[in-house]
């Protein structure tokens, strides 16, 4: 596996979580699993931990100047052994390109402008371990895994320029969010050592730049996205980023999986950071307990009023802006509001002053705070995610597992793991908005405000959420099956 990010070292979202949670499932149905993410300044390193590899040469370009020594810190999770799989993080060490920066992407002052430089530098020397770890002549490794277009060119460089052995790997390329590809200037191909026969249409060009993304998916043996709606959804005008050509003309190898989540690491029975831990038969009391201690926390004053929350990166994907504008309606019905996020600095502005507007009804915090966000899944009545398109989605998983009904959007992954809800019928898992608009939001909004009159239906609707079956081993024997195949 391949990835620049992978939850407990370093991460911004879905992406770490996902590979970590992909991983440590894959090593649990028995398979050997070497995850390679670079080691950034910001990454903690666990006590258990040894340098047990120097010299590691990744070749980056086509001169003897664009060989990048890395050491590399290996982390064994000895957890996950238990039927015979190994799992191993390698973090790959250089201070110039990583350990010396404050940041993943960028820091205060922007972008790092060298991080296709960077990144190939983690693609290139993640296959430098593989072939240590499992030399060729010994019969070598048996799949490639690359997460998004930071390790696009893992599959570029073993299909192309890396000898008979790795051209013959079967590699997996995994789509998280096709609103980010890797574009770079022409240029880049003699900087980042990629052939220049892959610059054309069907590979590389992309309106007269390299797209690394695009390389992978043309020269990979399968394509994964994070849930089945997505991978229908990129073939579509709208929603590919002018790759939806590209996308139905390798439909053939297009395979969609839904995300998982740890549902051991997300366990109203075991969580130690909220009031009081319930699981699905003591959900009322129990949510109750963690909705009073959080409106204390927020200084949001009456627990009896329905508690609805957003936890979000602010960006517009997001669709943010659209429960913002809804705020007025939410207030007039009695409702409370809990907004947490960083990103966009309109829409961080936004939420201040929607919290200055309704003091005591509507709270905002501007940050990035993980336990924060635990005791609102465990405290809040309903989760909202707007997103205007969202290729998997991890909130909504985590609210239903601690029994906070989510209010969705009908997109991508979010229509694969959030069943409309029917009180009458007793079914589905949360409230879907036909549309990412204002209207269509607004009237999911009132049918979760109509629902939670209705306390014993309301409380039949939590334990069917809390039940739903979230956890990444599904998922992780569906990419198996694909990995087999």
């Amino acid at each position: 596996m391949i990835s620049s990010e992978v939850e407990t070292f370093a991460r911004t979202g879905g992406l770490g979580d996902a590979v970590y949670g992909l991983s440590r499932a894959l090593a649990r149905l028995g398979h050997d699993v070497c995850v390679v993410t670079p080691l950034y300044g910001t990454t903690p390193i666990p006590e258990r931990h040894h340098f047990w590899m120097n010299g590691v040469h990744a070749r980056v370009g086509w001169g003897s100047a664009d060989v990048h020594e890395c050491g590399v810190c290996e982390v064994r999770d000895e957890s996950v052994t238990q039927n015979g799989g190994t799992l191993r993080f390698c973090l790959l060490a250089n201070d110039l390109l990583f350990g010396g920066r404050r940041g993943i992407y960028g820091d205060a002052s922007g972008t790092f402008g060298d991080n296709e430089l960077r990144f190939a530098t983690m693609s290139r020397g993640a296959l430098e371990i593989a072939a240590r770890l499992w030399p060729p002549h010994d019969g070598g490794f048996d799949v490639i895994h690359a997460h998004d277009w930071h390790a696009a060119l893992a599959t570029i460089y073993a299909k192309t320029t890396m000898g008979d052995f790795f051209s013959r790997v079967r590699s997996i390329f995994t789509v998280h969010n096709l609103a980010y590809q890797g574009v770079c200037g022409f240029d880049s191909l003699d900087r980042l050592a990629i052939p220049r026969e892959l610059f054309h249409d069907h590979c590389l060009r992309a309106d007269g730049n390299v797209n690394l993304l695009k390389g992978a998916v043309a020269l990979c043996d399968r394509v994964t996205t994070v849930s089945p709606t997505y991978a229908r959804e990129i073939q579509r005008h709208g929603h590919g980023f002018y790759l939806e050509w590209f996308f139905r003309l390798h439909a053939g190898k297009l395979v969609g999986i839904a995300n998982g989540i740890d549902e051991e690491r997300f366990d109203p029975r075991t969580e130690p950071g909220i009031a009081e831990r319930y699981d699905d038969a003591s959900v009322g009391p129990g949510k109750w307990a963690c909705k009073q201690a959080l409106v204390r926390e927020l200084d949001l004053g009456w627990a009896d009023a329905p508690l609805f929350a957003c936890v979000s990166r602010l960006t517009a994907q997001k669709g943010v802006d659209l429960l913002a504008d809804s705020l007025g309606a939410l207030v007039d019905r009695g409702a409370r509001v809990a907004l947490v996020g960083t990103g966009d600095h309109e829409l961080e502005e936004t939420l201040r002053h929607a919290s200055l507007r309704y003091p005591g009804v509507v709270a905002a915090r501007i940050a990035f705070d993980s336990a924060l966000a635990t005791r609102i899944y465990a405290g809040a009545d309903f989760v909202v995610v707007p997103s205007r398109f969202e290729p998997c989605g991890l909130t909504q998983l985590y609210a239903m597992r601690f029994g906070a009904i989510p209010i969705v959007t009908d997109t991508g992954g979010l229509h694969d793991t959030v069943e409309p809800a029917n009180l009458a019928r007793g079914t589905g898992t949360g409230f879907v908005a036909a549309s990412p608009s204002v209207v269509d939001l607004l009237v999911a909004l009132e049918d979760a405000l109509g629902a939670f009159l209705a306390r014993g239906a309301f409380n039949d609707l939590r334990r069917r959420a809390m039940k739903r079956d979230s956890s990444w081993r599904t998922s992780a024997e569906r990419y198996v099956d694909v990995y087999a195949r």
